[in-house]
């Protein structure tokens, strides 16, 4: 006998897996917390992928093009197709915003199509659709906080991503994105876009 959630119809087999359902996903109950900074999670295995990312030290997995260390091997394997090869499978139909995780396209349309920002700045008029987007936010724009140094120069970024496009432009000269009408190329598809626009559709 299945047993249906009054709250969106979806039907599960015991007891147990309707009560996970309804605290995961309509009490949004998270009850496993990180102890050394403000993640929590739903579940068990998720604060322990969550530890091994952000507070392990133990790193043995490196990135055969840049400086990127992971716990786990398969870490390492998104890491290059989504930065270094550019695979980008999850399209967003409302426009040409391409992403290598579902996560990231949903966090897009969130930003971009629905104007969803319900993280607000208490120290000026910033809003963000993510709450880790407001705390880099904070961290770069009023604490002036720049935790991320390359190992080759003396830059230094605010957040892993610069640092990463840093790396990648400036010591590795790596330029994916090509235009088609010229030589240029450029380490980030927004640059290829303005290019495009500034020079080639006059």
């Amino acid at each position: 006998m299945k047993l249906q959630c009054e709250e969106c119809q979806k039907s599960y087999s015991t007891k147990e897996t309707l009560r996970v359902h309804i605290k995961v996903v309509h009490k949004k109950i998270k009850p496993y917390k990180c102890q050394d900074c403000d993640y929590a999670a739903y579940y068990n295995y998720l604060l322990k992928q969550h530890r091994m990312n952000k507070h392990d030290e133990e790193k043995p997995f490196v990135c055969e093009f840049c400086d990127y260390e992971a716990v786990l091997e398969s870490k390492v394997k998104y890491h290059v197709d989504a930065v270094h090869k550019r695979i980008t499978q999850f399209k967003c139909e409302e426009c040409d915003y391409e992403a290598s995780q579902n996560g990231n396209l949903k966090q897009h349309i969130l930003a971009v199509h629905t104007k969803s920002k319900p993280f607000k700045c208490d120290e000026c008029d910033f809003e963000a659709s993510q709450r880790c987007t407001l705390k880099k936010h904070v961290n770069a724009i009023h604490r002036k906080l720049k935790p991320f140094k390359c190992l080759q120069c003396d830059y230094k970024a605010s957040g892993d991503g610069s640092l990463r496009t840093h790396i990648l432009a400036v010591h590795m000269k790596f330029k994916p994105y090509k235009c088609q009408e010229c030589d240029y190329s450029a380490t980030q598809k927004t640059h290829l876009r303005r290019h495009v626009k500034n020079n080639h559709m006059k």
